[in-house]
């Protein structure tokens, strides 16, 4: 926030010192180690999320055999085996 007021008060000509370019490369920079950091984390989620998704559990079938059943595809209602 404290380089996107900085950079802003640059357009004002009553407040402009210097090239414009000392005040939106730090601007920049920050938004970019910003959104490095986040895609990071988002790749972190999404591996997380596959790996908890494709989890096996052993569903109670109709017939009473249990069967491996990924997360992902476990519906309401289904009886899991819990050890």
């Amino acid at each position: 926030m404290f380089f996107l007021l900085i950079a802003l008060s640059q357009f004002v000509p009553f407040l402009k010192v210097g090239f414009m370019f000392t005040y939106v490369a730090p601007l920049v920079f920050v938004l970019i180690v910003s959104m490095g950091k986040e895609a990071y984390d988002d790749i972190k989620r999404m591996q997380r999320d596959r790996e908890l998704n494709n989890f096996k559990y052993e569903v109670l079938q109709r017939n009473g055999d249990f069967r491996d059943t990924a997360s992902q595809n476990l519906k309401v209602g289904n009886i899991i085996k819990v050890n």
